[in-house]
């Protein structure tokens, strides 16, 4: 029961290494996506610096994407992009879609990592969304490296579906190994559906999404309740039978 939970919710980290929202594909130059497609309320153009700012009310929207935020500078030279005052990116694709808030979004195209940070008084929000479930995670910051398929999520970071929980100060993810931690004075796990529910603590959570090993090291404690085993009328009346 346990594990198959933890291992679903950790699949999770597979789908934010997000660095598709900042630009249209992979491969794809995000400067494509500017100059007459964005809208905003003012568009500054720096030639001798090959930067381009987009100021108030920025606004780029296709079948696919959508980005909006106060501000967008994108220098071509050095390829990197930035986004900042509520960031808002969502990414549709079939029956699914991710979407992220936050005050500020960094893309470093050349080195292929970012960083995210939250706005004041606010966390850094991803909501995946499937027709199974959906999926939140919330941080005060998020790191990312796409070419070391490295994920970081820092500060009050909460992970969670529709029956598990998990909170932790930080949590890394690399993808190449499909090794997930969590890391906190005391790193905390809840769940429950029809068949149960359960709470775990320890000092560090080890998952191998890959193999979906578990382990929980450092005074690991916790509790398990299984629904066929509690004593509820339905359960007495089979019992009587």
């Amino acid at each position: 029961f346990t594990k198959f939970k933890m291992r679903k919710i950790f699949l999770l980290f597979t789908f934010i290494l997000f660095a598709q929202f900042v630009y249209c594909q992979t491969e794809q130059d995000l400067s494509m996506l500017l100059g007459g497609m964005v809208k905003s309320d003012k568009w500054i153009i720096r030639k001798d610096s090959f930067e381009e700012e987009f100021i108030g009310n920025v606004h780029y929207e296709n079948e696919m994407y959508k980005i909006s935020a106060d501000k967008a500078l994108s220098k071509r030279k050095a390829k990197t992009y930035e986004l900042t005052g509520n960031v808002f990116l969502s990414r549709t694709e079939g029956n699914t879609t991710i979407t992220l808030n936050a005050g500020r979004v960094f893309y470093n195209q050349k080195k292929d990592t970012g960083m995210v940070n939250a706005a004041k008084k606010a966390q850094v929000k991803i909501v995946y969304t499937t027709p199974e479930d959906v999926y939140t995670l919330l941080a005060n910051k998020i790191e990312f490296s796409n070419k070391a398929n490295f994920f970081k999520a820092s500060g009050s970071v909460q992970l969670s579906d529709k029956e598990n929980t998990l909170k932790a100060k930080e949590v890394t993810f690399d993808r190449i190994s499909g090794v997930f931690e969590a890391l906190s004075a005391r790193p905390i796990m809840l769940g429950a559906n029809k068949d149960g529910s359960y709470a775990l603590e320890a000092d560090k959570i080890t998952v191998n999404t890959q193999t979906g090993k578990f382990n929980a090291a450092g005074n690991a404690q916790g509790w398990l309740t299984l629904e066929k085993d509690l004593m509820t009328k339905e359960n007495l009346k089979k019992l009587k039978e």
